[in-house]
C-alpha cells in the first residue's frame, strides 16, 4: 500500500476527499495520511487553495482508501 501525507503546514486547513465529501479539519501542523493501492497513484488528483486541500479519488466503489491519523490509526475508510 502507498501512503500519502496531507498536512496543514501554514495554519488550519480542511482536507476534503471527493467524490464522497468526507472532510477533516486540521489545526496548524496536523496531518492525515491517505493509504491506497499504488497502482492508482497517477489517477489521484490533489487541489490546494488557501486553507484547504481537495483530494479526488479515482474509481469510487472499486477500491479501498484508508485515512489514518497522525498516530497511524484508521479514522475513516472510503470506498
Amino acid at each position: 500500500m502507498m501512503k500519502m501525507k496531507l498536512a496543514a503546514t501554514d495554519g488550519p486547513a480542511r482536507v476534503t476527499f471527493e467524490p464522497g465529501g468526507v472532510v477533516f479539519a486540521l489545526a496548524a501542523e496536523e496531518f492525515v495520511t491517505l493509504q491506497f493501492d499504488p497502482s492508482l497513484a497517477s489517477s489521484v488528483e490533489i487541489n490546494i487553495w488557501p486553507n484547504g486541500i481537495s483530494v479526488w479519488l479515482p474509481y469510487p466503489g472499486q477500491s479501498d482508501y484508508v485515512i489514518l491519523d497522525s498516530d497511524d490509526h484508521e479514522v475513516a475508510r472510503l470506498w
